[in-house]
């Protein structure tokens, strides 16, 4: 067969338009783009808009990029659940939370044996997570007991009776920190009190499920290497500002102890924090410590993806963790719109770095997906005046690196946070899980209470379907004790329950991926009024399988905002524009 000739009547191979492969070639190179670019596609080329609403994988990659998600690797291939299945599911369970049914949806109270009080509560993975700090009469004991199973799910059930948490004679705990999802107990303590007068602390590692080190640790012992304030001044008093947090193989103990400025009038604290890669050494030259006026600031930190830590006080300040032999660099520090008078910040820790390691990390990798560390949510609280910034993690992976160089920037409140942040007044409680944060608001001026659900990720606000009310315009935030107003836009879908609750049915709650979890207390004695024990946990479900909704419908009309410091995927983006090109 004669080939094609040119112009000067050579053959010439036909040129092979994109448009004239098979649809299957379609749908396999379209997934190799961001799910944002995808859309782009869809949107402006019928033939690739069909190849998208004939594919599964295709609509589960938009699915998961619109709920900000990453797909986590399956362990069991010859046991796993279909992408139909899977999008349908995931279809389900975001339509379960744009439905927001306290009453309809799958709850059951959980019994608790003991009646808790003033025991340190926590909820990772399923698991309930108990710590009791030590007094006279009783020593220090914990317990991890698994909340309403699935038959198929692996659990870890165990209590550490008084005086057996730590093998130290005498030792004296500051902080426990448990991790279901990688089978660790993290236990900081002193040796005793005069080594707690000394800021002399250590941190042992163990497997939740056993009693010997932990399997993946380097050792089971780690050693602070850390100048604390208590090795250059003789006069301070210990406080209880003592947090161990873990994320993946970091962990980190932070301490702000007060003391006595021999030069001044007023307490000062040299605050210290101590990081670890608990998986390679039981030491680390990664520290940081700087002093801050007591009583006027206070400081918190969380882990931001697994490579990037926060320290928030009046400032936040964006730490790279990624070299752990030397001190975190500081990348920028995010200036807030006012000054403030005491912090909090909360953030949902992410399941980092899952290896082919321990069973429970094998049971971890069967999760069929998780929220994407850079783009989930983290609440910032403050308390003169009362305030609850929602702000997205996008923020703190954005920055142009090459550019900034070795040193870091000062990013002023106007350049980052309107577009990036939601603020709330009047919010007396709020807990955040990936893109949905939950806040408890009055009603009205009585002494009820009602749930707001808000759900931040760029599916929810585009494809709601007539649930919730979508907030895009801009809100304005009246800060009387400063005399300014925060304008902040970042765009969320609110649902508020009709079930009304009494404060003290909200003193406890939790989310967890698709749950909600209220404490039931106990009536007090008519003598102690404020002896509020927790016996009872209400395990609200989220529910599947309750739209009936078809999981090839396609949804090419989303709108996707671009953060402040995206410079990514543009080569990508050139790439599908010369694909388009052809079409």
């Amino acid at each position: 067969m004669d080939g094609l000739l040119d112009q000067a009547g050579k053959n010439v191979k036909p040129k092979v338009e994109f448009l004239t492969l098979a649809e299957e070639l379609h749908s396999y190179i379209l997934s190799f783009l961001p799910w944002q670019d995808i859309l782009r596609c869809t949107s402006v080329c019928k033939a690739l808009r069909q190849t998208y609403a004939s594919s599964s994988e295709l609509q589960y990659i938009i699915e998961l990029g619109g709920q900000q998600l990453l797909a986590v690797p399956i362990a069991d291939l010859a046991n796993h659940t279909s992408v139909s299945e899977r999008l349908q599911l995931l279809r389900d369970k975001a339509h379960a939370w744009l439905q927001f049914n306290l009453h309809a949806y799958s709850f059951q109270a959980f019994s608790i044996q003991e009646q808790f009080y003033e025991v340190r509560t926590s909820i990772a993975d399923g698991h309930l997570c108990l710590w009791y700090h030590e007094t006279e009469d009783l020593g220090d004991w914990a317990k991890i007991v698994p909340i309403l199973s699935k038959p198929s799910q692996q659990t870890i059930e165990r209590r550490w009776s008084p005086g057996s948490l730590c093998s130290v004679p005498n030792a004296y705990i500051v902080d426990v920190y448990m991790d279901p999802t990688q089978n660790l107990i993290a236990i900081a303590y002193a040796v005793n009190h005069d080594t707690l007068q000394e800021g002399r602390f250590y941190v042992d590692l163990r497997a939740l499920d056993g009693d010997g080190i932990h399997p993946q640790a380097a050792g089971q012992t780690m050693f602070l290497s850390v100048l604390t304030a208590q090795d250059s001044h003789d006069l301070f008093t210990v406080t209880e500002n003592l947090k161990l947090k873990g994320s993946g193989r970091h962990l980190a103990l932070q301490c702000s102890p007060a003391f006595d400025d021999p030069v001044g009038t007023a307490s000062r604290v040299i605050w210290w924090l101590q990081l670890w890669d608990w998986q390679h050494s039981t030491t680390s030259n990664s520290n940081l410590t700087d002093t801050m006026s007591h009583f006027q600031e206070s400081i918190d930190f969380c882990f931001v993806g697994n490579d990037r830590l926060l320290m928030a006080s009046n400032i936040l300040k964006l730490y790279s963790i990624e070299d752990m032999s030397r001190a975190p660099q500081l990348l920028a520090c995010y200036l807030l719109p006012f000054p403030v008078a005491s912090i909090y910040c909360q953030c949902l820790l992410p399941i980092a770095d899952i290896t082919h390691g321990s069973q429970m990390q094998m049971q971890a990798q069967q999760t069929m997906w998780t929220s994407d560390p850079e783009h989930r949510l983290l609440c910032f609280v403050t308390f003169r005046p009362r305030l609850v910034f929602v702000i997205s993690t996008r923020i703190f992976f954005h920055l142009d690196l090459e550019r900034l160089g070795e040193k870091a920037v000062t990013i002023p409140w106007q350049d980052w946070g309107p577009t990036n942040t939601r603020v709330f007044p009047d919010s007396w409680k709020v807990r955040v899980s990936g893109n949905r944060v939950l806040q408890v608001f009055p009603v009205g001026s009585s002494s009820k209470y009602k749930l707001h659900m808000m759900d931040f990720s760029p599916l929810a606000v585009e494809r709601r379907q007539g649930l919730g009310r979508v907030v895009r315009e801009s809100s304005a935030t009246e800060i009387l004790e400063q005399g300014k107003t925060l304008i902040t836009s970042l765009p969320y879908v609110e649902v508020v329950s009709d079930r009304v609750f009494d404060a003290v049915e909200l003193i406890g709650m939790w989310v967890d991926r698709n749950r909600i979890y209220l404490a039931k207390m106990m009536d007090p004695p008519d003598d102690n009024p404020w002896d509020l024990r927790m016996d009872q946990l209400e395990v609200i479900e989220m529910s599947s399988g309750l739209s009936g909704r078809s999981s090839t419908t396609p949804d090419c009309g989303l709108g996707v905002a671009e953060p402040v410091f995206d410079q990514a995927q543009i080569e990508r983006r050139r790439w599908a524009s010369n694909v388009l090109s052809t079409g």
